[in-house]
């Protein structure tokens, strides 16, 4: 019988690979979910897309901004260029 040992390195790895997959499918429902939800609604396909590629984010909280560590951040990364 051949006993198989399981260093710490490849459950660290098999862990790490184990959250990617979840987190993949998350995003993968989210957006399906966007695409179906976007179908009906959008006017173009700028728009489509453009509700789609946002599926992923969500709103900022007032928790969020009352927070210590992000209260003096710059929220519109857009607004430094």
């Amino acid at each position: 019988m051949v006993v198989w040992k399981i260093t710490p390195e490849e459950l660290i790895r098999l862990r790490e690979s184990s959250l990617k997959c979840i987190r993949d499918g998350e995003i993968y429902q989210l957006r399906n979910d966007a695409k179906l939800r976007a179908v009906y609604t959008s006017q173009s396909y700028e728009e489509f897309k453009d509700i789609v590629n946002a599926a992923h984010l969500r709103s900022v909280t007032r928790s969020d901004k009352a927070n210590v560590q992000t209260k003096n951040c710059l929220w519109n990364s857009a607004a430094r260029e």
